[in-house]
């Protein structure tokens, strides 16, 4: 009964942080769209990006549980990346799969050099956010005191062009006829955000095409038994 209880519980966990995960991940992309740069594509890279952890948690639970360190991974990298109350969020699904890790009855079998490739699939959950920043596309934006677009543009003698730079740095200023420009070294434009999902989509499934299932583990494991043995 205690082996069933702990296998419940472990699911449990993980389904708890997956539930966690895309409601964080739905609610970024939605804070994005109702900012001045916000567009639907800028939104679903984010939702994208963000909703990487929760798929690999996801496909942890199809006999691959030792994935589920490359979620709580992402996890973490992308708290840390975001640096906000929301980022402190994502340390919550992070710690409900690595307690669901613990409280498995025996050892998630892992795939040879997992020891390295976790790591590295962690590290790489953070290629779509990279992606929407490869590229400077400053744009100044003059609202309106009714928040209508009167005009945009793009000052002189800012760089742009192929240089990378994480997020953009904004500035605010007021006319006296009431309208407020609005300045960022940066936006997000359409074809970043569109390399942006597409790899995310990308990474997730050559994840779960590649990564072995605990079957495929235990019948290469009684090969090599085998083969030892002759």
């Amino acid at each position: 009964m205690s082996t069933y209880r702990d296998i419940k519980t472990s699911r449990r966990l993980i389904s708890g942080g997956i539930a966690i995960g895309c409601v964080i991940a739905l609610g970024v992309a939605i804070a994005n769209l109702n900012t001045e740069e916000g567009t639907l594509l800028s939104a679903l890279a984010f939702l994208g990006w963000l909703a990487i952890p929760p798929s690999l948690a996801v496909a942890s639970l199809d006999r691959r549980p030792s994935l589920l360190a490359v979620a709580a991974m992402g996890a973490v990298l992308q708290g840390v990346i975001l640096i906000t109350s929301i980022g402190l969020l994502e340390l919550v699904p992070a710690i409900l799969w690595y307690l669901a890790v613990r409280r498995r009855p025996r050892e998630a079998v892992a795939p040879r050099g997992a020891f390295w490739i976790r790591p590295l699939l962690g590290a790489a959950t953070l290629i779509p956010l990279l992606m929407l920043f490869v590229h400077l596309d400053p744009l100044c934006t003059v609202t309106a005191p009714d928040g209508s677009v009167v005009s945009t543009y793009v000052e002189d003698g800012v760089r742009t062009g192929w240089s990378f730079q994480l997020g953009g740095i904004a500035s605010t200023s007021g006319s006296g006829g009431g309208e407020t420009t609005t300045c960022t070294s940066d936006i997000i434009v359409g074809w970043e955000a569109a390399a942006s999902v597409a790899v995310s989509v990308l990474y997730v499934t050559l994840i779960v095409t590649y990564w072995p299932t605990a079957d495929r583990l235990a019948r290469t494991g009684e090969s090599r038994s085998a083969v030892n043995n002759t």
